[in-house]
């Protein structure tokens, strides 16, 4: 045996070899879930667990699916077992009040500490602590969940399990590609809830709404029943449409693609419709009565939707004859173009008189609608008898006829419109462009019968010049409104 004293590089290497060797065990250790020894010691709490048998140490300890810590150390005793829980400092310390549980992670039977968040307002649990054993709920573990079903459940249960791994046989691809998969839709998943999140004052709003919703279809039953039956048939139509559906599902990524692009666009006129939504509240509210006052004629309206039916079957026939009529009518519309280009002038010149053709309407109603209780016919008792109004002017010219035009006369054969009321009121206009007739008139001395000429004599002619007729004033009425000469022209549209 050679005795020499180490050198400096033998201590050197023997020391990192030592040093290397507890490193790669400390690593294994804590890599299989071991604490690390160098870690300062955390916040910790006991629970005493009437029932853990599957717990083990460096089991998880989870608030809402979130691991807060984990289970460092388990004393069994004779009904109980203490669990001792270290947890992380961003979750430290707990409140008293919190409640705890074991869960069942896996079918295998892996364990978990389930904790309930507490008040965190309230007292919190002093490190080293122990929760009250009566915040501490039973275990329920999956064979005592079976064991209360009757034999022909289990039974049922084994055999839609066995039917569930014929089901997955063969299909460990598919699987998995679906756990491929997961990230990207965890990724939406969490731009979803994020975008949820930040508009937690609507989605609540929706959620609290929700409730009044199913309380409208409760009171609305019949309703309710009318939109199953309905959906079924709708769900009936859709299998005899496959191929149409086949279509639209073919279509559905592009609807996608063109509603990402829409929806921030939608967002933003929502933000700016808001306003003029809350403005129209007291509207809808007031609109209440009204949809009350229509579900009473919903009966009605079923009705008159069911006899619409016999109208849809004609119109199968009715609509394509239409629709043929309606082909042919351009080429009988354009014939009637020449007619409408002499009548449109005809049309528009009378409009121009619509005072006058008014006035003439009025006439004939009050002329016609005369009537008085005659004596006869009231003895008779056959109650009233019409007659017709008419009026006669008292001038010369109504009385005999002259073979020229006397100085009182004022006729127009082509009257402009609203020269009626003119007449009236400063006498009337002549025709053409004048002059204004004037002289003696012809004053008749024989009539039939003979007694009509010292009355026109004596009364038409009352002035102390025989030869002198009483007159209105006169005007020359000039061109016709809107045309060149003294009557009226009409010429065909272009």
């Amino acid at each position: 045996m050679i005795k020499t004293a180490p050198t400096l590089g033998r201590i050197a290497v023997m020391t990192l070899f030592a040093l290397s060797s507890f490193a790669a065990c400390l690593y294994l250790w804590m890599a299989f879930g071991g604490s690390s020894p160098l870690k300062p010691r955390g916040y910790r709490i006991h629970i005493a667990f009437p029932e853990a048998t599957q717990l083990a140490s460096q089991s998880d300890v989870r608030i809402s699916g979130v691991n807060i810590g984990k289970v460092v150390k388990l004393s069994p005793s004779e009904n109980r077992t203490d669990a001792t829980l270290e947890i992380k400092p961003e979750f430290a310390p707990i409140p008293a009040d919190t409640k705890a549980m074991l869960r069942v992670k896996s079918l295998l039977g892996e364990t978990y500490v389930e904790l309930t968040p507490g008040n965190r307002k309230g007292r919190e649990l002093a490190d080293g602590g122990t929760l009250n054993p009566g915040q501490v709920s039973s275990t329920v573990e999956l064979d005592e969940i079976l064991s209360t079903f009757d034999p022909k459940t289990r039974k049922a249960f084994q055999t839609w399990m066995q039917a569930q791994a014929e089901a997955v046989r063969g299909r460990g691809a598919d699987i998995n590609a679906i756990f491929g998969r997961l990230p990207g839709f965890t990724d939406k998943l969490n731009k979803l809830t994020a975008t949820l999140d930040a508009q937690q004052a609507a989605t609540s709003k929706a959620v609290s709404q929700t409730g009044e919703v199913f309380d409208a279809l409760s009171e609305r039953e019949g309703q309710l029943r009318g939109l199953v039956t309905d959906s079924e048939r709708l769900f009936a139509l859709t299998s005899a449409r496959n191929e149409k559906l086949g279509q639209i599902v073919r279509e559905l990524p592009r609807f996608e693609r063109e509603s990402t692009d829409m929806l921030p666009r939608l967002t933003a006129f929502a933000k700016k419709a808001t306003p003029a939504v809350e403005q129209l509240q007291p509207a809808a509210t007031a609109m209440g009565p009204a949809f009350a006052a229509l579900d009473d004629l919903s009966p009605q309206f079923r009705g008159l939707f069911g006899q619409l039916q016999d109208v849809i079957s004609a119109s199968q026939k009715g609509l394509p004859a239409a629709n043929h009529i309606l082909d042919g009518l351009p080429p009988v519309l354009g014939d009637f173009e020449p007619f409408l280009r002499n009548v449109n002038p005809a049309i528009g010149q009378l409009a121009k008189s619509k005072h006058e053709l008014t006035g003439a309407m009025a006439n004939l109603t009050g002329a016609s609608n005369a009537y008085e209780i005659g004596h006869d016919e009231l003895a008779r008792g056959t109650g009233f008898i019409h007659y017709l109004r008419a009026s006669l002017t008292i001038n010369p010219e109504s009385l005999t006829y002259y073979p020229r035009q006397i100085g009182s006369s004022r006729v127009n054969p082509y009257t402009a419109p609203g020269t009626l009321v003119d007449r009236l009121k400063s006498g009337g206009s002549i025709f053409g462009d004048g002059p204004c007739p004037s002289g003696s008139p012809d004053i008749p001395t024989t009539a039939e019968p003979a007694e009509l000429a010292p009355l026109i004599q004596g009364l038409a002619f009352r002035t102390s010049d025989r030869n002198a007729v009483a007159a209105p004033t006169c005007k020359v009425q000039g061109n016709f409104p809107g045309s060149s000469t003294a009557f009226p022209q009409l010429r065909a549209e272009p």
